[in-house]
């Protein structure tokens, strides 16, 4: 994974660190659950089920059971109801409560919320036996489902009010910063990176701020039971949407071939596990997994062919795939929310720190094309050259127009060499030899560069050999000519360059060592740690070595 700026990486770690210790502080609720024990009310007994068994959709159902508690409680309690139903409440036999209106006909029905609390007293729950009764009406309950009812349980009013909201404000945090980051990436992609895997980073936190936002709709204001289907819809599109973009930002951000088919595949794929004959949640669930196993595979792909970030890439979805698995049931709240903590926010962390690297350096390439370009015109070089014109216009009107094509030559070719970072060392050494030509005339001795070895498939930064041949004739006067000489090598994944610089009669020189300078810079904008430049002066002149990566 890519190196990434100390407050993103700091920030990365409170997070995460926090949403694992989030959990802690939800399971501190211990809930009496009361959904064993029930029988039909009447006077003919039937056996104890569990109330999931008991209620049916389309159904106007009264059930009732015993509740034993063992100590009366210190403070008040919660009775909580969550069904797809209407319904009245009673406990020993006064009526406490009701949720809408049940009736035996749908036309009769008033909606009730889909979640229910009732307050009961510790006076109402002393120590004993309590009889509880339930009257519950299903008529618009959807007939697919295996039971409307979802949970029936007694809590302290205190540790509920807290758990939820411990519940409730990892995806509420989470969805705002989601939120910001994909107004950020939108704004970053249109202003800097028009890029296919910035556009679909920015859509992946859209649609996961707004599945979050769907999730959080239940407990935050609740609804009447008939919405809780669309509501499922919703989820259920945008897990298939989300699982869907999450491998495919993998495959355009390490640009692998055939995009539509990969596609088609992955969308097709996710489909399918939607498509499964299962409840709401485990269709989610298997739609997430599928999306997250696809991430692995084509971060596992990437590391095989050893493709930038694909390191790092294949760490995160390896430890979201781990996590994912390991989060339980709760799929918004819990697995969810964290997976996209775990996942989101280094790929979040990681683009940025690649664009702030690209930034700097395409700041640096611009720097270094400005100084290449300044090198070209360096008033010394233009002023000797255009008295040699004059000089040979005078003498031979052929050579002094061979010199003039020559030197605009390599004033075209040294301004179209500085906007590349950097060019094949086969167009460097046609450079070089065309600046020997314009210092052969110069000199009227013979100045040539011969070559030991191949050049094929070795890239290098533009005018890097060229520099050190303007130094090699600013530092040194060759009166009789002068024969430069690289030597090219091959060795395990680097390219060695060997440059010989004859030495000639010394000369005073006022230089500051921009040439050096420029040769190091450049060289560590195109390759950056991975190649080294070594300057050796040896008896008979210098020895400089250029060791340069293999490109992949």
């Amino acid at each position: 994974m890519p190196a990434m700026p100390s407050f993103f990486r700091y920030l990365l770690r409170y997070c995460l660190a926090w949403c694992l210790a989030l959990p802690s502080f939800a399971c501190a609720m211990h809930p009496l659950s009361l959904d064993a024990g029930w029988r039909t009310c009447g006077n003919t007994p039937s056996a104890p089920a569990s109330l999931q068994q008991l209620v049916q959709p389309g159904q106007l159902q009264c059930v009732e059971r015993e509740v034993t508690l063992t100590a009366t409680p210190s403070s008040t309690q919660l009775l909580v109801l969550s069904a797809l139903a209407s319904s009245e409440l009673w406990l020993d036999g006064v009526w406490i409560g009701s949720n809408g209106q049940p009736a035996r006909q749908a036309s009769g029905e008033r909606a009730g919320d889909i979640d229910f609390a009732i307050h009961l007293t510790p006076q109402q729950l002393s120590m004993g036996k309590h009889h509880l009764r339930l009257l519950l009406s299903t008529q618009q309950a959807p007939a697919q489902l295996a039971s409307p009812l979802y949970a029936l349980y007694l809590v302290d009013r205190q540790d509920y009010r807290v758990a939820l909201a411990w519940y409730r404000l990892p995806p509420l945090l989470l969805a705002g910063a989601l939120g910001a980051a994909t107004l950020l990436f939108l704004a970053l992609t249109v202003l800097y990176q028009r890029q296919r895997h910035w556009a679909m980073f920015a859509a992946l936190c859209l649609v996961a701020t707004l599945l979050l936002v769907v999730e959080l709709w239940r407990s935050l204001t609740g609804y009447a039971y008939p919405l809780h289907m669309p509501r499922l819809y919703a989820v259920s599109a945008l897990t298939w949407l989300f699982s869907a973009l999450l491998p495919l930002y993998f495959h355009t951000a390490y640009r692998l071939p055939r995009w539509p088919l990969a596609a088609a595949v992955l969308l097709a794929g996710i489909a399918l596990a939607g498509a499964l004959p299962t409840h709401f949640d485990a269709r989610c669930w298997l739609m997430f997994l599928t999306g997250l196993a696809a991430s692995l595979a084509l971060n596992l792909g990437a590391l095989w062919r050893r493709l930038p970030g694909s390191r790092g890439g294949t760490l995160i979805a390896l430890a979201s795939c781990a996590l994912f698995l390991l989060t339980g049931s709760q799929f918004a709240e819990g697995g969810f929310a964290l997976v996209v903590c775990f996942l989101l926010l280094p790929l979040c962390a990681q683009l940025l720190a690649q664009l702030l690297r690209d930034r700097s350096k395409a700041a640096r390439a611009q720097q270094l094309e400005n100084q290449l370009l300044r090198k070209s015109m360096q008033p010394h070089f233009l002023m000797n050259s255009l008295s040699l014109i004059s000089e040979l216009n005078a003498q031979s009107p052929q050579a002094a127009e061979t010199f003039i094509e020559a030197l605009g030559t390599e004033l075209r070719m040294l301004n179209e060499f500085a906007q590349q970072p950097s060019i094949a060392l086969t167009q460097e050494l046609a450079l070089c030899e065309n600046y020997l030509r314009i210092m052969s005339t110069r000199l009227q001795q013979p100045c040539r560069l011969q070559l030991d070895g191949e050049a094929a498939g070795i890239t290098v930064p533009p005018a890097m050999l060229l520099t050190a041949l303007e130094n090699a004739f600013s530092h040194n006067r060759y009166r009789h000519g002068v024969s430069f000489l690289l030597h090219s090598a091959r060795l395990a994944k680097t390219h060695i360059l060997t440059l010989i610089l004859p030495e000639g009669v010394t000369r005073p020189h006022a230089g500051s060592g921009v040439g050096e300078q420029y040769i190091r810079a450049s060289l560590h904008a195109v390759f950056g740690d991975a190649a080294n430049y070594v300057s050796e002066q040896q008896p008979a002149g210098w020895r400089l070595s250029f060791t340069l990566p293999v490109a992949p």
